[in-house]
């Protein structure tokens, strides 16, 4: 694929995530009510159940401990998943997310079902993805960013190989992954495809601060069009999370990840050289560069500077059909309310309410926690989450 088809994807996905903020931008500053617009995105965690036990996964207790039979309990059936996604806006984005959404059996059949009705993205650690899945997988995919189908594939890279294997604590997860991603691409550019674009996640932390420099020419050599670089965050260790009022927890309860800041300053100029030595676009967390290094420092971040629209465009549909607007709240479940009940019901318009005064404890380090001073940002991430 030439370069100038790749710039032109890149184009389509920034001109996306800049629609989506826009879509939000009427309702969150000047609708006092806490009513939204219909949700634009929506993010459908299909099981928490995973093949990796990964060293900085917020549910790595709960994986070790708990017995596979006990994990499954209460999950959405395969029906209960399809009558889920029928909900959904033809014109919306629908990521799917775990755990690893494809230790599910049925897992393909949700997906080339949402496929035909929106456009799809999932995250995925790619361990899974053998030739023949790689190749379904492409045929669902659209020929043109944008068009109804599967366009955005994600995954999650700690490291160049054995620090790979280390964090994700499996031997071969590395190649597993790398191969996963070289399919998908191979089976893509084969069919002539734009789709899908794919993103590598990292997760900023001390186990691979080291590293982070090496990463732009790894996923730039496997295919990859876009390296994010997001905050560690730890608000899933807190118990009753989504069941409680998020007010109640304050920044004590939380164990905040740390990393030198001389060694992470330096980190992050030799990885965003790195990667314009590649021309890999690389993303960074929205916020300045001072205040990332804060975060990772025992600097606590000044909320007023920051605001958070995600419950004005999406929406998390966890595995057992709880819904969320961020996973610090629960406002229904599918098994009772249809989606179109719980997007505008007395809850969320309050969290709304809420998160347009001032914002939690528990939102630093999120993903879709954004700095006020825009032009204090360097490379905004797009609004895609991982857990784990």
């Amino acid at each position: 694929m030439s370069i100038t088809e790749k710039e032109s994807r890149l184009r389509v996905a920034n001109l996306y995530e800049f629609a989506q903020r826009a879509y939000s931008a009427i309702p969150y500053k000047y609708l006092n009510n806490g009513y939204a617009f219909p949700a634009w995105h929506y993010y459908m965690e299909v099981t928490r159940r995973c093949n990796l036990r990964c060293k900085m996964c917020q549910y790595i207790d709960w994986l070790e401990n708990v017995p596979i039979k006990k994990q499954m309990e209460g999950e959405l059936s395969t029906e209960e998943w399809l009558h889920v996604v029928d909900q959904v806006q033809r014109w919306s984005l629908i990521t799917f997310t775990g755990g690893e959404a494809f230790v599910r059996k049925d897992f393909m059949e949700i997906l080339g079902h949402a496929s035909k009705k929106a456009r799809t993205h999932f995250i995925s650690n790619a361990t899974m993805i053998p030739e023949e899945r790689a190749e379904a997988i492409v045929e669902l995919a659209p020929r043109r960013l944008g068009g109804i189908g599967f366009n955005f594939a994600g995954t999650s890279i700690e490291g160049p190989g054995e620090r790979h294997d280390e964090i994700r604590v499996m031997r071969g997860a590395w190649d597993r992954t790398m191969n996963g991603i070289r399919r998908l691409c191979e089976y893509r550019d084969r069919a002539g495809k734009q789709c899908p674009l794919i993103h590598v996640t990292t997760v900023i932390q001390q186990a691979n601060v080291d590293v982070l420099h090496l990463m732009p020419k790894m996923v730039k050599d496997a295919g990859v069009d876009v390296l994010n670089l997001v905050t560690e965050t730890r608000m899933h260790d807190l118990p009753d999370l989504g069941d409680v009022d998020p007010q109640t927890y304050s920044f004590e309860d939380l164990r905040w990840p740390r990393v030198e800041r001389g060694l992470l300053a330096e980190a992050l100029n030799k990885t965003v050289e790195a990667a314009r030595e590649v021309g890999l676009e690389l993303r960074l967390p929205r916020m300045p560069r001072e205040e990332l290094l804060d975060y990772y420092d025992d600097v606590r971040l000044d909320l007023k500077n920051y605001e958070c629209r995600n419950a004005w465009n999406t929406l998390f549909i966890g595995r057992q059909g709880n819904v969320y607007p961020c996973w610090i709240i629960k406002v229904g479940n599918v098994r009772e309310n249809n989606l179109k009940e719980l997007w505008n019901n007395a809850t969320m318009r309050g969290f709304r309410q809420t998160c347009q005064k001032k914002l939690f404890a528990l939102c630093p380090g999120c993903c879709f926690l954004e700095h006020k001073n825009e032009r204090a940002q360097e490379k905004a991430t797009p609004a895609v989450a991982t857990v784990g």
